[in-house]
């Protein structure tokens, strides 16, 4: 049986943190790894200048990201594998097709995601990396709302 892989798109925010949250609390029973995604491309375009050749290894992308290393220690405290991709993608239809097609190259078996609740309004104008999700996706998106939504 192939191992099951979870995608977790992550930014830091207290939905996000809810998110991941929740993921690894959905991993653990199905004992899968979890691959967390970070949009940020300065760092990714900082990472990717400063090692050309083979990339950053994952200590490299965790040292450099605060959110992927918060990320990677709440797995490892609940025991979970877990992966850390940083990405340069930053509009949220181009970052949700991103997110979709990642998790579509690795066999994931859902996508979790943090939703800041900007309401249909902001969220038209400013865009929703969740609801543009929903839309590109071809396995089940998980959206978590944070305390703060």
């Amino acid at each position: 049986m192939a191992e099951r892989m979870l995608l977790v798109a992550t930014d830091g925010s207290p939905a996000s943190v809810a998110a991941v949250d929740a993921a690894l609390d959905l991993a653990g029973p199905m004992q899968a790894r979890v691959r967390f995604v970070h949009a940020s491309s300065p760092a990714a375009e900082e990472l990717f200048d400063r090692y050309p050749q083979d990339g950053p290894t994952p200590e490299q992308i965790t040292a450099a990201d605060p959110v992927l290393a918060a990320a990677a220690s709440r797995a490892a405290e609940k025991g979970v594998a877990c992966e850390v991709e940083l990405i340069a993608a930053e509009h949220s239809a181009n970052l949700a097709a991103t997110i979709a097609g990642i998790a579509s190259g690795i066999g994931a078996s859902i996508i979790v995601t943090g939703s800041r609740g900007r309401g249909a309004v902001a969220g038209a104008v400013l865009g929703s990396v969740s609801h543009n999700l929903i839309k590109e996706a071809s396995i089940p998106v998980l959206v978590v709302h944070g305390h703060d939504s």
